[in-house]
């Protein structure tokens, strides 16, 4: 299933085995466009797939998807609880200290899950 990026909202694609997530973050309305991606999300890891890949590339996101983000990495630590091998790769650009330090704040939020701050080489947008 692919969410297409609009001018507030990343490109987000899923798939029985990974999650690409990339953008800026910042809906007027947050339930309207999360609820379908979480749902998505929620289907995509009850699946028989035994491992799913999450690659994250945000540039901004505001108080309010934080809140997704939060509910997005409880989906995946407790998919990760119950067995599924779960990576998630947090992308940032050496020059975004902001997107960085957050990618740091959620990785003390999931325990279960294979966690890995990449670093991005030059602009990948």
């Amino acid at each position: 299933m692919i969410f297409e990026a609009g001018q507030r909202t990343p490109l987000v694609e899923l798939t029985p085995t990974s999650c690409l997530i990339k953008g800026e973050c910042y809906p007027e309305n947050i339930s309207e466009w999360s609820e379908p991606v979480l749902k998505t999300l929620e289907d995509c890891l009850g699946n028989d797939e035994s491992e799913f890949k999450v690659d994250i590339e945000l540039y901004y996101f505001n108080s309010s998807s934080a809140k997704f983000l939060f509910d997005f990495f409880e989906f995946l630590e407790e998919s990760a609880e119950d067995g599924k091998a779960i990576t998630i790769n947090w992308r940032y650009r050496a020059e975004d200290d902001t997107m960085q330090e957050a990618g740091e704040d959620f990785e003390e939020d999931v325990s279960a899950c294979s966690y890995n701050m990449v670093l991005v080489e030059g602009d990948s947008e």
